[in-house]
């Protein structure tokens, strides 16, 4: 009865993920993501730049302040850069989310654990992706250089659905690796006791 009676509730648990110190990380690392869409947009890159930021929140603040960093991201480059990076907030909350439990689970303790976390959250955000581009926008979105190369592959005579999840795929394994190597170097960088509890507690 007595650890029923001190068992937290969901609400009180992530309650503490969302500190003074997570509250100020959460406008940083969404202004990285931000930076980094914007520039992939405004040049029609064949990537999109936009999760370095939601890596880093992940790693110090957990998966719950990563999902946030990557919804905000989202929502502010759907405004300032184009209105369909709205739908493709699933995508950046779901990354948020695994990658912080990877990290819970100590797969940011080595650069092993780094990779395969990219390449899971590679496959996670091919899925998603390709699903929105299919179902939402009909195949192209006209937002990055991905665009491009599923017209390219549909023009050879591909069906726009195989289409569509090869040139995610190309792209976003690309993309991630950029933003897992970029974030990893930061990560390096940061002082242990900025660390958050959630990657302490694995170690």
């Amino acid at each position: 009865m007595e650890k029923e009676a001190t068992k937290k509730s969901f609400g009180e648990k992530l309650k503490e993920h969302f500190t003074t110190t997570t509250l100020v990380l959460i406008p940083i690392c969404a202004g990285i993501n931000l930076i980094g869409g914007w520039l992939a947009s405004a040049l029609k890159l064949p990537v999109f730049l936009d999760m370095i930021g939601t890596i880093v929140a992940a790693a110090i603040g957990g998966p719950w302040v990563a999902a946030v960093v990557g919804l905000l991201t989202n929502v502010f480059l759907a405004i300032v850069a184009n209105p369909v990076y709205l739908p493709y907030a699933l995508v950046s909350i779901s990354v948020g989310l695994l990658t912080g439990y990877m990290v819970k689970k100590g797969f940011f303790k080595s650069f092993g654990g780094y990779v395969i976390t990219w390449l899971v959250n590679t496959l996670l955000s091919v899925i998603i992706a390709s699903a929105i581009t299919i179902l939402v926008f009909g195949g192209a979105t006209g937002a990055t250089g991905t665009s491009a190369f599923t017209a390219y592959l549909v023009a050879t005579g591909e069906k726009i659905v195989s289409s569509v999840i090869k040139s995610q795929f190309i792209f976003t394994l690309l993309d991630r690796a950029i933003a897992y190597f970029v974030a990893f170097i930061v990560l390096s960088r940061i002082p242990k006791k900025f660390i958050s509890k959630v990657v302490s507690d694995t170690k």
